[in-house]
């Protein structure tokens, strides 16, 4: 059993899916003292085994710590959990904290008082392996507080701003990237597998692409604007994504994505830019 350092302030998890009782065991096993909630106590069984202490309700379990940290599902149960009959808002008692590792909405950020805004990054084994990142945002005072107990879940922790709803929406944003590239891989994959490519090149292709240093120079590019350095040009960049789609389409595969970089680049070149970088068509969502 973890032995509980007598200088650490007490803990409530309040959530033990596979994120939240992964983070929470991090935390036992960090030496602080931690009460938990779930709506099935079952699922408390190993943190109790590991010297975790169950509470009946989340009010209970807030009234025991000096930090709360959450763990729920979405925006509905996550206000069940806070704001109903004994949440953690009724139990939270004077001077704690509470941090809200959820993806919620950012205005259900905004609502709540005494208030961490830190959405977790990762997959439940960087959660396992107490690897997440986090973005943090709410009154600076109190996230210093938090971060000896953030840090031990989420060492990489990223302080957005003192309005809550920034780390919400920063956490949107790593997620938009990371669903994008899924619809990326995943039609470029049935591209080539309905064109006849051998099956080991996309692999070998996709590995290559996420790794290389030019899409990681466009970040810079694409943020700065800096669309007169011309590497290829927007009307070449149209002519290649109309080449895109009617060999796509040839195979009975439609990419719904170049159909979309499509318009923007019909867009760019509409308003003149037809000798600037082929990434000015980005400046089309900017403008």
């Amino acid at each position: 059993m973890t032995t509980t350092a007598p200088e650490k302030p007490p803990l409530a998890f309040i959530g033990l899916g596979k994120m939240g009782a992964a983070m929470a065991a991090n935390l036992r096993k960090a030496g602080y003292p931690l009460t938990v909630w779930n709506r099935s106590a079952d699922k408390a069984a190993p943190l109790i085994a590991a010297g975790a202490r169950l509470a009946v309700s989340p009010g209970e379990a807030a009234r025991a710590a000096d930090i709360v940290i959450s763990s729920l599902a979405d925006d509905a149960s996550f206000k069940a959990v806070v704001d109903g009959q004994d949440g953690v808002a009724a139990g939270l008692r004077p001077g704690a904290i509470h941090v809200g590792t959820s993806t919620v909405s950012p205005d259900l950020s905004d609502e709540l008082a005494r208030y961490i805004a830190g959405p977790v990054l990762g997959r439940v084994p960087a959660a396992i392996a107490a690897q997440l990142v986090t973005f943090v945002a709410g009154e600076a005072e109190a996230i210093e507080t938090a971060r000896p107990v953030i840090t031990t879940y989420a060492p990489m922790m990223l302080v957005v701003g003192e309005r809550h709803r920034q780390a919400s929406i920063a956490k949107l944003i790593a997620n938009f990237l990371g669903v994008s590239a899924i619809d990326l891989i995943g039609q470029s994959l049935a591209w080539a597998e309905k064109s006849g490519l051998p099956p080991s090149l996309l692999p070998q292709m996709l590995t290559g692409f996420f790794g290389n240093p030019a899409s990681r120079d466009y970040i810079t590019k694409v943020g700065a604007r800096d669309f007169v350095d011309v590497g290829f040009t927007a009307a070449g960049g149209l002519k290649d994504v109309r080449l895109m789609i009617e060999a796509a389409g040839s195979a009975h595969q439609k990419l719904t994505s170049a159909e979309a970089v499509r318009a923007k680049l019909e867009a760019a070149v509409a308003r003149g830019w037809t000798e600037k970088d082929w990434s000015c068509f980005t400046d089309i969502d900017r403008a």
